[in-house]
């Protein structure tokens, strides 16, 4: 039968086969930098792969750059972690189909403490005045990009694709935020995609407080840090927030690696490509 080969930076057809106010399961503002290349052959069996081949041809980046921009705890800058035309259509997905971001609900203790890597969510689901974005949630089977990104997530956190949760598009537009927050110790990594930039004076950065430092949105780079400690724990120093928008809109995208399994992705066979050069 037919297979379905989605290259890390283009698809091609083939017949060979948190504390209280953390994001919402799929929501945020390990490092393994090398292996960041990848493919994925996937069955096409009913339901198994992205509908009508949407998708297929958009050409995805090229060469991604890694560079780490904080020692420790460890934080990594990728520089064409998604192409333009990848961001265009996330973009094009997303519309009409905006929502208010949600919120967690659940207690500190369940959120942060080792035991939360036992937990494949963050509990009951709200919206709440520190988080006043809008957010689309993606699922895998509507687009090869969707998929094939999160392949790319995969490789370069070190995980498998199984425990990539779904996808989710953000907007922010002037004015609009995400106080101060942890993504949880459920999620051993977090990948943030800025899918387009801001002006220097634009706002929207992601800001960690106890680091001292801020990253400004520029587009089609992504930052990926560890949201554990080697017990489990919640690594408390990653809290950040996504300051408020002044000029333009930001879009965005939250990438979370779960320490449970998220799907089956049996069907789906990663190829390792030469990973990001050095920056």
């Amino acid at each position: 039968s037919s297979h379905l080969c989605i290259l890390f930076g283009c698809a091609a057809m083939s017949s060979h086969g948190a504390a209280a106010g953390a994001p919402a399961n799929g929501d945020s503002d390990n490092d393994t930098e090398g292996g960041c290349g990848g493919a994925a052959s996937v069955s096409s069996a009913a339901g198994e792969q992205p509908s009508d081949t949407l998708g297929a041809t958009v050409p995805g980046p090229g060469k991604i750059k890694a560079a780490v921009i904080h020692e420790d705890p460890r934080i990594v800058l990728y520089t064409d972690f998604v192409s333009p035309e990848e961001v265009e259509h996330i973009i094009q997905l997303c519309e009409k189909r905006w929502a208010r971001s949600m919120v967690s609900a659940g207690k500190a203790s369940e959120l942060l403490g080792s035991s939360a890597a036992t937990r494949s969510s963050l509990g009951q689901e709200t919206v709440g005045e520190t988080r006043t974005s809008n957010s689309v949630h993606l699922t895998f089977d509507e687009s090869f990009v969707v998929e094939r990104i999160a392949a790319r997530v995969a490789k370069v956190a070190g995980c498998g694709l199984e425990n990539v949760e779904p996808l989710v598009a953000l907007r922010y537009e002037p004015g609009q935020f995400f106080k101060t927050h942890h993504d949880g110790a459920m999620r051993p990594a977090t990948v943030f995609v800025y899918l387009n930039g801001l002006d220097e004076d634009g706002g929207g950065q992601t800001a960690f407080p106890h680091l001292g430092f801020q990253v400004r949105p520029v587009a089609c780079t992504a930052i990926m840090w560890s949201n554990r400690l080697p017990d489990g724990a919640a690594d408390r120093r990653l809290m950040h927030e996504a300051k408020p928008v002044l000029r333009g809109v930001k879009y965005a995208m939250n990438c979370f690696v779960n320490a449970m399994p998220q799907r089956d992705t049996s069907n789906i066979v990663l190829v390792d490509r030469p990973g990001p050069e050095q920056g």
